[in-house]
């Protein structure tokens, strides 16, 4: 604790103190005098020089003197409280930021849930989202945040946190653009941003890591699209199994309504308050449940398979064991598959019911898919990339695409984030412009203008290139790539034709 604070709580004391002494000096009686005191004379100066007098002008002129000493000394700290002020403002920014960015919870009111797309401290991760160009839900890659400030300034986060990225899964988050957050709360993520940063040691060792993982995902193109295809047919399948499915599910919901309703009507073997009749009727509803109802209609309740399966045994009460291997009552068993039976047809119901225009989406995304297999516009042909920039280098061609994949590629080609079933060739333009047909070159005649722009990025106003006027949408990657790896990449999309 700084000496200022203390010194001044000392004064203040001191002085009333001395006050409180004064006003209790003069409230003593005096007998013998009934002369009103207003009319009294006063006391001349030799009775007011005393040593009361004395004492009370020492205490004042030691009382000045602290005080002399005591405010310069608060103020040669008051830098210091400051200081400590920022320091504890900027924690608590990056506290509340940190809420806004968890998902809401009843202990975090806060939260708006950017943990969920964006990873655990902005690891980066991913989100189901329907790609526009395939109709298929895909699971789109959702990049990191705990370098994002090695790329883009404050100011131009900012600019993303309040305009989002349309055609992608990322809102727009600034109340300017529609969103939910004021400037306030954009000043705490930001901070919570920063404090989440990695060491500029661990980007840069990243980098072999994304480079290896987007030529995995260029190997793998292929076998990803056609799962893709798979999962899509089963979706179509069900879909067109949902009306006949939830028919199923209502009337099966309601035998078994019927069945125990009479649960207790004929003989009961083990006790259960269910007869042995009417358990072996709630066995047969399971099977026709499991068999016509199903879960691969509703993906949402593919785990509620195994309550749709009962084998209650005439002999044993609890037939049925839960998920921690405690036995269930076949009661208790038998409400939860009527509980279970309700909610797949609940699930159901708008799958029926929007029949005809979800088969037909279905229908048209794999139609899609099965285009984007055959016409494989995601391939990259690494001899002909290492003939047109690399001097026939193939491997400095793979590594040229796995960089460019890795750092470019989210902007620059369409479709590069919702994975291989949506992506075109590599360059086609998407948030970014177009790299395809030699406009690299066009924008860049000088190849050190190009690899200066990727180091720097654009800033906002700022002229580049050719007839380029920067708006702050590019970032700079001279901060987590090597200069031989960003001269890789300028390589590339020179190449592109």
């Amino acid at each position: 604790m700084s000496l200022g604070p203390v010194a001044v709580a000392i004064a203040v004391a001191f002085l009333l103190v001395g006050l409180a002494y004064l006003a209790n000096s003069g409230r003593g009686a005096r007998p013998g005098r009934e002369i009103p005191p207003n009319l009294a004379p006063f006391m001349v100066d030799e009775d007011l020089e005393n040593k009361r007098l004395n004492k009370t002008l020492t205490a004042a002129l030691f009382s000045s003197a602290f005080l002399a000493i005591a405010l310069p000394l608060y103020f040669l700290t008051e830098s210091g409280r400051q200081a400590d002020f920022v320091e504890l403002f900027e924690e608590e920014a990056v506290h509340i930021g940190e809420d806004i960015y968890l998902e809401q919870a009843p202990d975090n009111p806060e939260g708006f849930g950017c943990i969920a797309c964006h990873g655990a401290e902005g690891v980066g991760g991913g989100t189901d989202f329907v790609d526009p160009r395939t109709g298929a839900t895909v699971t789109w890659a959702a990049p990191s945040l705990n370098d994002v400030l090695y790329r883009y300034t404050d100011e131009e986060v900012r600019y993303w946190l309040i305009w989002g990225r349309p055609g992608s899964p990322m809102p727009a988050w600034g109340v300017e653009a529609g969103g939910p957050l004021n400037d306030q709360q954009l000043d705490f993520v930001i901070e919570y941003l920063h404090s989440i940063q990695i060491p500029q040691e661990e980007a840069l060792a990243n980098v072999e890591t994304r480079v290896n993982e987007a030529l995995a995902t260029l190997s793998g193109a292929e076998a990803a699209i056609t799962t893709a295809i798979a999962e899509q047919e089963a979706e179509l399948s069900a879909l067109l199994s949902a009306p006949d499915r939830l028919t199923w599910a209502d009337d099966l919901a309601g035998d078994l309504e019927v069945v125990l309703a009479g649960a207790e009507a004929g003989l009961d073997s083990d006790l259960d308050g269910l007869s042995d009749d009417v358990e072996t009727q709630i066995n047969r509803i399971s099977e026709l449940a499991f068999a016509n109802v199903g879960t691969d209609a509703t993906p949402a309740t593919q785990s509620a398979a195994d309550r749709l399966v009962l084998e209650l045994d005439h002999k044993n009460g609890f037939s049925t064991v839960d998920v921690i291997g405690e036995g269930v009552a076949d009661r208790d068993a038998a409400i939860a598959l009527l509980e279970e039976i309700q909610a797949q047809a609940t699930a159901l119901r708008p799958l029926s019911l929007n029949n005809a225009p979800l088969v037909a989406a279905a229908t048209d995304a794999v139609a899609n898919l099965e285009m984007s297999l055959a016409d494989a516009r995601f391939a990259v042909d690494f001899d002909e990339v290492a003939t047109a920039g690399f001097g026939g280098d193939v491997a400095a061609a793979e590594r040229a695409y796995g960089l460019y994949a890795a750092y470019c590629a989210r902007c620059h080609t369409a479709g590069y984030s919702a994975g291989p079933a949506g992506t075109l060739e590599p360059g086609s333009g998407a948030l970014g412009p177009s790299l395809r047909d030699g406009r690299s070159i066009v924008q860049f005649p000088d190849a050190q203008d190009h690899y200066d722009f990727i180091l720097n990025g654009s800033v906002n106003g700022q002229a580049y290139g050719v007839n380029g006027i920067g708006r702050g949408w590019m970032p700079g990657f001279g901060a987590v790539l090597s200069e031989a790896d960003l001269r890789l990449i300028v390589d590339f999309e020179r190449s592109l034709q």
